[in-house]
């Protein structure tokens, strides 16, 4: 009787000090999750019933992300702005603000290099200035249009590269 008694705590003390090294290896793994397996270059866990109590464990060799206490976050790409890096098409935006006084911005794109040009017109399509009329990059430009020595009014701006061309309407308001 005192045979079987001392084999059944050294048994159950070799479990624990199993445990107890295998918890200080792979850390917050005190009771597994349903049936999942947690696996080292030195340990094997083949957890059956319950849920992770810190609910992360971490080492060189694994990296559980379980249990009742940890809230799965990953960060995830939303939404991807092309037009921020490189455009795909011309594009003439319109300027803002729009009313103005007496200053206003321009945006635009250009996906290959060619020769862009922009100019300002009134509303008898008279020119009144030419903004841009060289030759671009790739990229986004924005450029401020000054409307001090201009009356109110409407006016429009036209941008021409390539084959492509775009007018846009803005109105100036002193």
């Amino acid at each position: 009787m005192i045979k079987i008694k001392i084999g059944v705590v050294l048994v159950c003390l070799l479990l624990f000090t199993g445990t107890a090294i295998s918890q200080y290896q792979i850390t917050g793994s005190v009771i597994g999750s349903g049936g999942y397996t947690t696996t080292n270059t030195n340990f094997i866990f083949n957890n059956t019933i319950g849920e992770s109590f810190i609910g992360k464990s971490i080492n060189t060799g694994n990296q559980q992300l379980i249990g009742f206490w940890y809230v799965y976050q990953k960060q995830t790409i939303t939404a991807i702005n092309d037009e921020e890096n490189i455009p795909i098409s011309f594009k003439l935006e319109q300027n803002y603000p729009n009313p103005f006084n007496p200053t206003t911005k321009i945006k635009y794109a250009v996906p290959e290099r060619t020769r862009v040009v922009i100019k300002i017109y009134d509303i008898t399509g008279s020119e009144i200035s030419t903004l841009v009329n060289k030759e671009l990059d790739t990229g986004w430009y924005e450029m401020d249009f000054n409307a001090t020595a201009l009356s109110s009014g409407v006016y429009f701006y036209r941008m021409q590269a390539g084959s492509y061309v775009s007018i846009k309407k803005m109105l100036l308001i002193k």
